[in-house]
This record gives C-alpha cells, sequence and structure tokens, in this order.
C-alpha cells in the first residue's frame, strides 16, 4: 500500500450536505471503504475558540489600557506601570486596622483656580469590622502650609503645582496630616470633568434629595432640585455636590459624601464590574482626570476591600462651625475658619476616634469637669482630650478639695450607657452612680492627681 501525504488524506475525507462521511476507496482492490457516519461538531468548535479569542484579544486590550493607564494615573510610590501589578502583603495603615485614605477634587482645566480643591475628605477603612468613615474638611480652614505659612487649606495643591508639577498630592497629604495628626497612607485626586465623566459612564447615580435646593448663584445659572429620589447624571450629580451659596460649605460637605457612597454602590455592582464596554469606558476617564500616589496592587486590594464595607456602618462627620462643632468663623480680609479651642486638639480627637460608636452622639451627654489636681488647666486638657466625641462639655471648674484618684459620677442612674463606658474605657476606672444637686449635668469628671502624667 502506498502512503499518502496528509494532504491527500484530508482531500479524500469530505463533509456532504447531510453531515455524513463520504466513501474513499482502497488504491490496491478499488474496493470502497464504508466510514461511520459521524454528526457535524465543527461548529461546535469553532464557536469555543472564537470565544477564546475575543477573551484573549479583550484580555490584550485591556492590559494595553492597564499600562496606558498606570503610565498617566499612578505617581510614585514605587514601580510605575503594569510593574505595579506586583506586590503583595499588607496595605499601609492595614496593621493598625485602619487605611486612611486622602480624596480631593479640582476643578482641573478650564476651571477659575484649576489646582484649588473643593473637596477636600479622609476616607478610612477598618478591616477587622469592614467599615468606613468620612471626614469632610471644610476648603476654608485656615492652616499652615508647609513652605508656604498661613493659607486656605485649599490652596495646598495649587502651591505644591507650582512648587514642581505633580507636586500637588504630597503637598496636600503632608499638610492634612499635620492638622489632623493622623497618617494619611494614600491620596487619590480627580477633577471635575472626570467626577461627571465617571458617573455618566455608570450609567448615573441614585440620590435621595433630603431637602428642596435652590441656588441662583451656581456658575452655570440656577440649580434647583426637589426634596426626594433622583436619578442624576455626571453634570447633575457635580452641581448637586458643587452648590453652597444658599446652604454652607459644610451641607455641601455631606452632599459630597452622599454622592461618593452612591458611585461606590454603583462601581461596585455586578453590572458595572461585568460589563466590559462600561470598565473600558471607565479606564479613559481614569487615566486623564485622576492622579494617585498609590501602586497598581494597592488600588486595587483597596477596592477590593472597599467592596467589602458594610453599608449599614458607614459613619459621616463634618467638620464645621455649629454650636458643638470645633470650628468658627472669621475673618482676615477673606472668610476663614479657625479651631474654637485655639488649636488642633478638638479636630485631632474626632479624626482619631471617628470609628468610636456613634451612639455618643445620639446620647449627648452633658458633662461637667472639676479639677482636683490642683495644677491649673488639667480640667481644660481633659475637656480637650474628649472634645468632638458628641459629648457636651458645659463646665470646667476646680474642685473644692483635692483627689488623688479620678472619678467618674453617673448622675442618670445608666440613661448615658455609651458614654459612660467609653469615659471608663478612657480613663481605666469604674463609674459610680449619684444624683446632680443642681440638675445640670449628666456626668461629672473629677479629674485626679493620677491623670498629671496622662493629660
Amino acid at each position: 500500500m502506498s502512503k499518502k501525504s496528509i494532504e491527500d488524506i484530508l482531500s479524500d475525507i469530505e463533509d456532504d450536505d447531510s453531515g455524513e462521511i463520504v466513501k474513499s476507496q482502497n488504491e490496491s482492490t478499488k474496493t470502497p471503504v464504508k466510514f461511520k457516519k459521524k454528526k457535524k461538531k465543527h461548529w461546535k468548535r469553532r464557536i469555543i475558540l472564537t470565544v477564546v479569542a475575543l477573551f484573549l484579544v479583550g484580555g490584550i486590550f485591556l492590559g494595553y489600557k492597564a499600562y496606558v493607564l498606570a503610565q498617566k494615573m499612578f505617581q510614585g510610590n514605587g514601580a510605575p506601570g503594569l510593574l505595579g501589578l506586583f506586590g503583595s502583603g499588607q496595605l499601609k495603615g492595614e496593621a493598625q486596622d485602619r487605611i486612611n485614605v486622602l480624596l480631593l477634587g479640582i476643578g482641573g482645566a478650564g476651571h477659575d483656580g484649576p489646582n484649588l480643591t473643593d473637596t477636600i475628605m479622609v476616607a478610612s477603612i477598618k478591616p477587622s469590622t469592614n467599615q468606613v468613615a468620612f471626614l469632610s474638611v471644610p476648603r476654608d480652614l485656615y492652616v499652615s502650609i508647609p513652605g508656604h505659612g498661613k493659607a486656605k487649606i485649599n490652596a495646598a495643591d495649587a502651591y505644591g503645582e507650582e512648587d514642581k508639577p505633580g507636586n500637588g498630592i504630597n503637598l496636600s497629604t503632608q499638610t492634612v496630616q499635620n492638622v489632623l495628626n493622623l497618617p494619611i497612607h494614600y491620596t487619590v485626586r480627580v477633577d471635575f470633568s472626570g467626577f461627571a465623566k465617571i458617573i455618566d459612564d455608570i450609567g448615573g447615580v441614585d440620590v435621595n434629595v433630603e431637602n428642596d435646593l435652590y441656588d441662583p448663584y451656581y456658575p452655570d445659572g440656577t440649580y434647583y432640585i426637589t426634596k426626594g429620589m433622583h436619578h442624576m447624571s455626571g453634570a447633575e450629580a457635580l452641581k448637586y455636590a458643587r452648590s453652597r451659596e444658599t446652604t454652607s460649605d459644610f451641607d455641601r460637605a455631606k452632599r459630597q459624601q452622599q454622592i461618593l457612597m452612591a458611585v461606590r454602590d454603583k462601581l461596585t455592582s455586578t453590572s458595572t464590574l461585568l460589563n466590559p464596554v462600561k470598565m473600558n469606558d471607565i479606564l479613559n476617564v481614569l487615566g486623564d482626570h485622576i492622579k494617585t500616589n498609590m501602586q497598581i496592587w494597592e488600588a486595587k486590594r483597596l477596592f477590593d476591600m472597599f467592596q467589602k464595607t458594610d453599608k449599614t456602618k458607614i459613619i459621616n462627620k463634618v467638620l464645621d462651625n455649629s454650636t458643638n462643632g470645633p470650628l468658627v468663623s472669621a475673618n482676615n480680609g477673606t472668610y476663614i475658619l479657625l479651631p474654637k479651642t485655639g488649636n488642633y486638639d478638638e479636630i485631632q480627637n474626632i479624626a482619631k476616634n471617628i470609628f468610636t460608636d456613634s451612639g455618643l452622639n445620639d446620647e449627648a451627654a452633658k458633662i461637667q469637669i472639676l479639677n482636683a489636681t490642683g495644677v491649673s488647666g488639667e480640667a481644660k486638657k481633659t475637656g480637650d482630650s474628649i472634645s468632638g466625641m458628641g459629648m457636651q462639655i458645659n463646665d470646667l471648674s476646680n474642685a473644692d478639695e483635692l483627689n488623688s484618684a479620678t472619678e467618674i459620677i453617673d448622675h442618670t442612674n445608666g440613661a448615658k450607657p455609651k458614654t459612660i463606658d467609653f469615659l471608663e474605657k478612657k480613663f481605666c476606672i469604674k463609674s459610680t452612680q449619684a444624683p446632680d444637686p443642681t440638675g445640670l449635668y449628666d456626668i461629672t469628671i473629677v479629674v485626679g492627681k493620677d491623670q498629671l502624667s496622662t493629660n
């Protein structure tokens, strides 16, 4: 029997219209050799190969997009580009069970003061409990900016960019760290155009507007929105987040936190994550409008962690000049905000203890602090150490007699349990119960000499 080439064998075997194998012949005997009929399965293989090819092409395309994104978006903190993908271990702050991310919003190209930060917010994640907290810092807070003296905190990014292009993130981070006495592990900066485009790319966001909002002074004309649930486009969400002329900067900060959580919910939904068109559009926006000092693997790990945060445990705080707020309004030729106590202690207290049970705010206990140490100023020091936690410190006085040990006296017969629990843990003592003869206070703290080394 003569040997046949592969080409000859393939030419002999053909599919007919019915899907059966056509007969071939043995060359020596010319006797027909029949093959078993087979159903045609080539179409299945072709579909599988086509799908695999599409995934490969899509993967290569998205990989390239990720590379371009990395070059534009990720600045510092290690190797640029896709090399930043290869990282492992814990995120900064994870070992301490608190990761702090500074979020900055700027006008960007085409706006007055393009590098002035319109939004300054610290997002903190507590991995052990899947909690997230947002602390908004008003842009008018008057602070020291390293290398530039005193100015409003929203100028830090602009000063940094003037010093050296790309340095705005670093100077903003340093300034906020100094004010809050809180380590800022990562910083993300987005401009207005990018903010609006991302919201459009994810199909808009659903926001519950708590009150009617009317602003005839909005830069692009009168802005009005009614109370109730609204589906907002990027442009609408930007107006809602920026308007402040008829409300306040503090109300605006609350709205910004509200929009941010709506974006978070939409970004982490399967309808977005599994939609390649949306993800491609988002990648296009990220590279041109967002800058960060984290590596790619850190951003991915942080995003995964953010997805797991419990919506029922979100904490929102705004540094403001309300009756119980830590700030006061002032004027030095322009409107500014200053710490009510003359220093940053209360602000730093709020930042440090933001994950403390929000029940302290609900209880709003009225506190009296008596100095029984014989050392002047100890009542105020104690007050500063617990201020900003939702308690109302209504009296700072000297005790009638000296005390060696600190006391916590509960005048409510247990009606303020969360506040009592917080104070007991802070001062490492047990409280006692006794009525307040004046009827003015819920709790009295008698500061003893044992606190002199800690205050």
